[in-house]
């Protein structure tokens, strides 16, 4: 079992330019890419396949240097380094933090809990639907959008005696939320004391009581080592967390056109890669959160709807009252949700 491959994060490195001497054995331009996503996993696999490529298919002229695991600062700083083009020209991040980092409404909607049903609805709604729109709106925000990737299900993780499998027993824990609006009114809606923390803090928080949960992905959860203190698992796949891959718009107006295509290219054979990578793991994943010795804890129908019924209607409806602009977005969603179930 490759618990290697079993440790956690989401992006791609790319970024910083620097222009450098005319002599053709040195990059005309360097891309530093930030991330979370930690190395010995499908995500750092990815950006280094990415990296490889594109320094292969620049001929060189561009040099990618990859910054895994959240060594440049937390998802929001990166985000934002990213926009500005300075320290970083490139990252892979949660839609989430993409979406409360540059407020880009299109992006936290996506994480809207109970928003898909499976993996198949969802690809089909972030290809189909929602690829060119938030290519429009990045641009607006001075980002290059590439590729989706993908962080996958989000369950529950909690530290305690017994597994809570209603929204009235998961209030009792102090739970760690991602730093994203929708998370923490996810929370809300059950009731829920709920901690917005970044990735770097979440390890040591748990070890020290200051929160007794979180949710993530068996991938993410894993990787960063935020199982270990925990005793149950329970397989809520309440959140689909896509991820994606972007550039500062400043670079990429910085390349000469060949070197655009280059970095842009494939965007949608990328995303497969990248999702494809993340779910064949996924059994294997939970097996070693079982060996670990904490509790993997299927729902039950009627568990799973207590918590669907908890959350989705109120927080879709506090989404949009606080985004009116995402009304026609819904709409276009739940038209193709719609198309999918009378295929």
């Amino acid at each position: 079992m490759r618990i290697s491959t079993v440790l956690t994060g989401l992006t791609l490195s790319i970024g910083l330019f620097t222009w450098a001497s005319s002599s053709s054995a040195e990059s005309l331009f360097t891309m530093n890419f930030g991330t979370v996503a930690p190395t010995g996993t499908p995500w750092s696999d990815q950006l280094n396949s990415i990296k490889n490529r594109i320094e292969k298919e620049s001929a060189g002229k561009i040099k990618v240097k990859l910054f895994l695991g959240g060594a440049l600062g937390s998802e929001i700083e990166m985000i934002q380094d990213v926009q500005r083009g300075e320290r970083l020209q490139g990252g892979g991040f949660s839609t989430a933090a993409v979406g409360a980092a540059l407020d880009v409404p299109l992006l936290q909607m996506v994480e809207l809990p109970y928003l898909f049903k499976d993996n198949a609805q969802a690809d089909a709604i972030m290809d189909e639907v929602l690829y060119e729109p938030t290519i429009k709106a990045l641009e607006e925000k001075d980002v290059t959008f590439y590729s989706w990737t993908e962080n996958g299900w989000r369950s529950f993780a909690t530290k305690g005696d017994s597994a809570p499998t209603s929204p009235e027993e998961l209030s009792k824990y102090k739970m760690r939320s991602q730093e994203s609006p929708v998370h923490l009114n996810m929370y809300k809606a059950l009731g829920v004391q709920a901690v917005a923390k970044p990735v770097s803090e979440v390890l040591p928080a748990l070890n020290t009581g200051i929160v007794n949960g979180f949710d993530n992905t068996p991938l993410f959860s894993l990787a960063a080592g935020w199982i270990e203190p925990t005793t149950h698992y329970i397989l809520s796949r309440h959140i689909y967390q896509p991820a994606a891959v972007m550039y500062s718009k400043k670079f990429t107006d910085s390349l000469p056109a060949d070197l655009q295509k280059v970095i842009l290219a494939d965007p949608h054979a990328e995303a497969k890669r990248g999702r494809a990578a993340v779910r064949q793991l996924e059994d294997e994943l939970l097996e070693t959160i079982g060996a670990m010795g904490k509790e993997v804890v299927t729902l039950t129908d009627d568990q799973q709807k207590s918590f669907r019924q908890a959350v989705r209607a109120k927080t879709h409806a506090a989404f949009l009252q606080d985004h009116p602009e995402m009304q026609d977005t819904y709409a276009a969603i739940k038209a193709k949700k719609k198309e999918l179930r009378g295929q």
